[in-house]
């Protein structure tokens, strides 16, 4: 299926996923004028987390009064509260940052907060539930004593009574040892719009495991370019690093069944990032040294896999020298899903019926779904109960 055979509303929703050239205003304002299907709209624009970057569209093209009223409030509500979220959050990174250089340490940002900040149109517009960052292992005591000293906790929040539970010695090794990032940074927070404020500290761009591939964070760390957010001087990684580290994270969890099963798998937004990204970007990335260090990190499936679906969504973006440089002769993998390391599956549904339809969970290949079941009963009699959303039902 392609882009323009999908029905109007999921068009809709694809095309104010990203920032809207001038030109298609006319377009927009007549697919909005059209009989249209809100509530698979408003369902779509949520789970996708595009209902920001669309009210923004709205607004660019005076077109919010083109909406039912009742419409038109929830979208300004949804704004409005994460206008406030947002903010908080920037303000907490704010003195994160702060901490760090007083700690003399480089910790890039990564992902949501930071493409919030550099990328999206408008702080409202990009939702993000931590702040992620990464840091090299060697400075795990800096960084460590940097976030308590300004009040996080590493540990867990108890839902029930609201309150955060410190991890123990042995819990901060194991996730430190078992997975890319360490426990989790927590503090609650006065804001009724962000009760809990999470930091996420990576300490690799890709997954523990199995995982085929190696990118050293060392190197990531050497090459970070300085930024300043919210008056403060901070750490991003450069432009071609954060292409590779946006696309190893979109990749890894729109094809592994951890996140598949979980309906975690493809999200708009994800694929926006890196568009929008890369479009803001476009003149400081240096394409020639992309291809020698994807081919380098051997990358070229992780990275392509992404450029294919971008433009497959947004349109055409990436130079076809570097497309042609980075393809695989074999682009089944394109279609695949499966357990790493593991004999993949192919998708029944092609990628824009599998990008819309939950129930795509329900054509998943018995052999794969045994599979993460025992790898789930593994982990579980390893570090603790596991609980997954899916298959725990």
């Amino acid at each position: 299926m392609k882009r323009d055979e999908l029905s109007a509303e999921r068009q809709l929703v694809l095309m104010t996923a990203i920032e809207m050239e001038e030109a298609q205003g006319a377009i927009l304002e007549e697919i909005l004028s059209s009989h249209l299907n809100w509530a698979d709209i408003i369902f779509q624009m949520i789970t996708h987390r595009t209902i920001g970057m669309f009210y923004y569209n709205l607004k660019k093209f005076k077109l919010v009064d083109k909406l039912e009223k009742e419409i038109s409030r929830l979208l300004d509500a949804h704004w409005q509260v994460y206008g406030e979220r947002n903010g908080h959050y920037q303000k907490e990174l704010a003195e994160v940052l702060k901490a760090f250089n007083e700690h003399n340490v480089v910790v890039p940002i990564l992902k949501g907060n930071l493409l919030a900040s550099i990328v999206y149109p408008e702080l409202e517009t990009r939702i993000f539930n931590d702040l992620d960052m990464i840091m090299k292992l060697d400075d795990v005591v800096p960084v460590t004593q940097a976030l308590e000293g300004i009040g996080f906790i590493q540990g867990h929040f108890d839902e029930e009574k609201q309150e955060i539970i410190p991890a123990s010695r042995k819990e901060k090794m194991l996730q430190q040892m078992v997975s890319h990032e360490l426990q989790e940074f927590q503090k609650l927070s006065g804001n009724k719009f962000a009760k809990l404020v999470q930091v996420d500290i990576n300490h690799d761009i890709l997954w523990k495991g199995n995982c085929p591939y190696k990118v050293p964070t060392a190197e990531l760390i050497a090459r970070a370019l300085p930024i300043t957010i919210s008056g403060v001087q901070g750490y991003m990684l450069d432009y071609i690093d954060n292409i590779i580290q946006l696309s190893c994270h979109l990749y890894k969890e729109a094809t592994l069944m951890m996140w598949v099963t979980d309906l975690r798998d493809l999200k708009i937004y994800k694929f926006s990032d890196l568009f929008m990204y890369i479009k803001k970007f476009f003149g400081k990335i240096d394409w020639e040294l992309l291809i020698e260090r994807v081919k380098g990190y051997n990358l070229d499936k992780v990275v392509y896999y992404n450029f294919h679906y971008i433009e497959m969504m947004f349109g055409k973006l990436i130079p076809e020298k570097v497309m042609e440089a980075i393809r695989p002769s074999d682009l089944t993998y394109l279609d695949e899903y499966g357990i790493e390391n593991k004999e993949p599956s192919i998708w029944e549904y092609d990628f824009f019926t599998r990008l819309f339809e939950t129930d795509r969970v329900l054509t998943l290949a018995e052999n794969q779904v045994s599979g993460m079941k025992k790898y789930l009963d593994a982990k579980a009699k390893s570090d603790g109960v596991f609980k997954h959303r899916i298959l725990d039902k």
